[in-house]
């Protein structure tokens, strides 16, 4: 039963992204030939396609969970087999792996007031950041129970517990660290199918980062961010608020930490935009390892004084978008 269920949604989802490729097709046609040929309007209608038009939230049914997915194929087919040959996109990705690997990082993310850090304080961070990674290591690699007893943990530390992922719901747990005096929230990164599909959902939603100051908003940073990521953030900031409060309330002199890797890194990122627009969680931060690319310049630049990012020298994953695909097609072709 359950797999005649699933083979007919996987049937519905391809008929439905059949349609809707169709239906689409047709109306950029039109669009196009309304423009008179000319390219540059032909130019802004790709771009406007890549915004998404539905809210950004995890599908709560069956008919969603189709629609979710076939505009993911739609979207990962129009970016890569709908731009470029099989053959071309092998040759595409090759060819910027290799000029990552050879890419002079410092010289181009450093700037000239780059300041080299020294000091045992930088010391004692460098190792705090060390075992963060290794609970995202293991949080990811292993069976929830082997996590706790690897990490020192036990279950009377786990305040929420959701280690298996669905469509836009990435594995996430929250995690009393009396070490450090944190709330941690560790977000795994892409460990199935289904993460696979919440990192694919890669159409871009308008998203906007309130700046509280004093009780209230100083600024409004205005963006856009990667659908799936942003549905994945929502839901978690939806599941955890009422425990974080209730935490919080019970040990006031602890603070809240949002840590993730790869697709759960963007997703921490996004997070704690989210979570900072309360009060109660106005101070709380982040620790991203090998985050993906997931919002534009302008917000990225305002979270730099409570999010911290460690890439490994020019990593794949962080500097990967569409952005990046666009200007790599430009540059082999």
């Amino acid at each position: 039963m359950a797999a005649g269920t699933m083979a007919t949604a996987a049937g519905a989802a391809v008929m439905l992204y059949y349609v809707l490729s169709r239906r689409l097709g047709r109306k950029d046609s039109e669009e196009d030939l309304d423009g008179g040929g000319d390219p540059s309007k032909s130019g802004r209608s790709v771009r406007r396609r890549r915004i998404s038009r539905r809210p950004a939230q995890p599908p709560a049914t069956l008919l969603e969970s189709i629609v979710t997915l076939s505009e993911t194929l739609r979207f990962t087919y129009s970016e890569t087999l709908g731009k470029w040959p099989i053959g071309d996109l092998a040759f595409g990705i090759n060819y910027f792996m290799r000029k990552q690997g050879n890419l002079p990082v410092a010289s181009v993310y450093a700037g000239s007031e780059c300041v080299q850090l020294k000091g045992d304080d930088i010391i004692v961070e460098l190792y705090e950041l060390l075992r963060l990674l290794t609970l995202c290591m293991l949080f990811s690699k292993k069976p929830f129970p082997v996590f706790l007893d690897s990490a020192g943990f036990s279950p009377d530390d786990v305040l929420i517990q959701m280690p298996k992922a669905g469509l836009l719901r990435p594995a996430f747990t929250i995690i009393r660290d009396t070490q450090s005096k944190c709330l941690l929230l560790l977000i795994r990164g892409t460990h199935s199918i289904k993460d696979t599909l919440t990192a694919a959902t890669g159409a871009v939603v308008p998203f906007h980062h309130s700046v509280l100051n004093d009780g209230g908003i100083s600024n409004l940073v205005l963006g856009y961010a990667h659908c799936g990521m942003v549905a994945a953030a929502r839901w978690i900031a939806k599941l955890c608020t009422p425990t974080l409060l209730k935490a919080l309330g019970e040990s006031p002199d602890f603070k809240v930490k949002i840590v993730g890797h790869s697709l759960g890194g963007g997703t921490a990122a996004l997070l704690t935009y989210i979570l900072r627009e309360q009060k109660e969680f106005s101070t709380s931060t982040c620790v991203t390892f090998a985050p993906a690319a997931c919002m534009t310049w302008e917000l990225a630049e305002s979270g730099k004084n409570f999010i911290t990012t460690i890439i490994n020298g020019s990593d794949l994953v962080p500097t990967f978008s569409t952005a990046s695909i666009d200007d790599l097609r430009s540059e082999v072709f």
